[in-house]
């Protein structure tokens, strides 16, 4: 440990004399992703590490309030987030693990500090899509590693046939890819390089050979949002073209490859939603017994174990529903606090009245954030900082803040 923090002090200092915090933002998104890595040991070293780069982001926090460098205000989204955060720090009182609800909810701290104070400042000097590009790169590096192990790692990237990359779970893959590739077409849309289609190309292959069935849905209809709501001169024929796509598909599954489609979506595991049908009725017992205040910040994936629950369908410890994931933890209360939120920004985002057309790269956070709301529906994620996906998607949260914090202050003058 004393060794991770050397190394961790000593990025700090190389970032300090090159005053560059992208480089910080970059491993630290690299650092995180790192944690869903099996391998080796290296997911436990980066959740280990993680806490280094925690350590340094708010270190610049301080130096910039001591500098005078801050470039915003307390916000009413901060309040929220600071309820929400000590709402869950609250909850070791009651949680049967206080020790874990502790260490989880100073992560969720941590996250908030480095993406709202950290990274928003980086936004403000570099531009947000400096920001996304760094998120991009880091995605890049990761998911191009999880091809090469296919024909030079020691451990192989598939787990029951399904591609998983450098992550333990296909379904980590499928999330991160769903997330990203709205972000991936902006970037080629607006660069035109071949190296922007090569991880367009990579997202889409990802999506396709981790066979995600959640994360599939979510990114078709987030990336139907993007290309609808920027294609305002051709949606009549991209309507008809879609349409027709569709019929093809339905005639092609139907007749030529039913049963490699079958195969491919696991049809025997479809009337149980690969066990979630099987678990999320019991998480619903769980939380009427505490529907208030739940049963501890973190505590999800101990509550089965906790009640000696006996599943035969579901597989690991966690409910695989973000909504009912949180509302088991901190009940009815955290749901609110912790959705409402992002509810409210993606409606205001679609249906405010702002200018328009906006950036491209408007469209493709709102469509990230999409993905992400409906990757909730499958998955328990948005909310436990020792996953790769968290961190790239906060930052992309707190840029469409950033733009509506923009929209603000324009108005103002």
């Amino acid at each position: 440990m004393d060794k991770i923090f050397l190394v961790a002090f000593g990025i700090f200092g190389f970032t300090l004399i090159f005053f560059s915090r992208g480089i910080l933002i970059f491993l630290a998104i690299l650092c995180l992703s790192l944690t869903a890595v099996p391998y080796g040991g290296i997911g436990r070293a980066a959740l280990n590490l993680r806490w280094a780069f925690f350590v340094l982001f708010c270190l610049h926090v301080f130096s910039d309030i001591f500098l005078g460098r801050t470039v915003r205000r307390i916000k009413p989204f901060d309040v929220l987030a600071l309820f929400f955060i000590l709402f869950a720090f609250i909850s070791m009182s009651y949680s049967a693990f206080p020790q874990l609800t502790l260490e989880r909810s100073a992560t969720v701290l941590a996250l908030y500090i480095s993406v709202f104070w950290v990274i928003w400042k980086y936004a403000y000097d570099r531009g947000k899509e400096n920001v996304v590009r760094i998120i991009l790169q880091a995605a890049g590096i990761l998911f191009f590693t999880g091809y090469l192990m296919i024909f030079i790692g020691p451990y192989r990237p598939f787990f029951a046939g399904r591609f998983s990359g450098i992550y333990g779970n296909p379904n980590g893959l499928g999330v991160m890819s769903a997330i990203i590739l709205p972000l991936s077409i902006w970037l080629f849309l607006d660069t035109r390089k071949k190296s922007s289609l090569f991880l367009f190309l990579m997202v889409v292959l990802n999506l396709f050979l981790c066979a995600s069935r959640g994360s599939l849905n979510a990114a078709v209809i987030s990336t139907g949002y993007l290309l609808y709501i920027r294609s305002r001169k051709y949606r009549p024929l991209l309507f008809f073209f879609s349409i027709s796509v569709i019929l093809i598909l339905f005639w092609a599954v139907e007749t030529l490859i039913k049963q490699s489609f079958q195969a491919y979506i696991r049809v025997e595991s479809l009337p149980v939603l690969g066990g979630r049908l099987e678990v999320w009725p019991i998480a619903m017992d769980f939380i009427t017994q505490k529907p208030f205040f739940g049963y501890g910040f973190g505590v999800e994936d101990k509550i089965i174990e906790l009640k000696r629950v006996v599943l035969h369908r579901h597989s690991g410890a966690y409910i695989h529903n973000s909504y009912l994931g949180i509302t088991l933890q901190l009940g009815a209360l955290g749901l609110v606090v912790f959705f409402l939120p992002l509810f409210s920004l993606l409606y205001k985002e679609i249906f405010s009245k702002t200018k328009e057309p906006a950036p491209l790269l408007r469209y493709a956070l709102r469509a990230s954030l999409i993905a992400g709301l409906l990757c909730c529906i499958y998955e328990s994620w948005i909310y436990s900082v020792g996953n790769a996906m968290v961190l790239p998607f906060w930052i992309m949260i707190m840029l469409l803040v950033f733009y509506r914090h923009q929209d603000t202050a324009q108005a103002g003058t």
